[in-house]
């Protein structure tokens, strides 16, 4: 995983999350990076990213690579975060007959082995 992985998943888990915002044309993006890559300006700002989002796309996943042997199958989302951020995590306590596109999820995170956490969601309930 890359650097600022684990520091996002530590953010996650203790509810202080960020996202970067472009002062130029607003576009929020994550992961961190240098330019914004809708206007290319250098002028970035973190903003907190809420936990709240919803189902963009959803799949369930039969065959894995070796990490995630013995754990398939299970279902990843693709959510869309309030402030319009996407991100992948896999979906917990909820198969992908329970779900559809729209719904709204929790954004979390979740250890999976010692050396990395997972981003996770799982339905709200509202």
């Amino acid at each position: 995983m890359p650097a600022w992985f684990d520091a996002f998943t530590d953010a996650i888990a203790s509810g202080d999350q960020q996202y970067l915002v472009c002062e130029t044309c607003g576009h929020g993006t994550l992961p961190p990076r240098q330019l914004c890559p809708a206007c290319g300006s250098t002028e970035l700002t973190q903003e907190p990213l809420s936990e709240r989002g919803e189902i963009l796309s959803f799949t369930e996943i039969s065959v894995t690579i070796p990490k995630f042997h013995g754990e398939t199958p299970y279902t990843v989302v693709l959510a869309e975060l309030d402030e319009g951020v996407s991100l992948t995590g896999q979906l917990r306590d909820a198969t992908p007959d329970d779900i559809a596109i729209g719904d709204k999820v929790v954004l979390g995170t979740e250890p999976h082995d010692n050396e990395t956490a997972l981003i996770t969601f799982q339905q709200a309930e509202d």
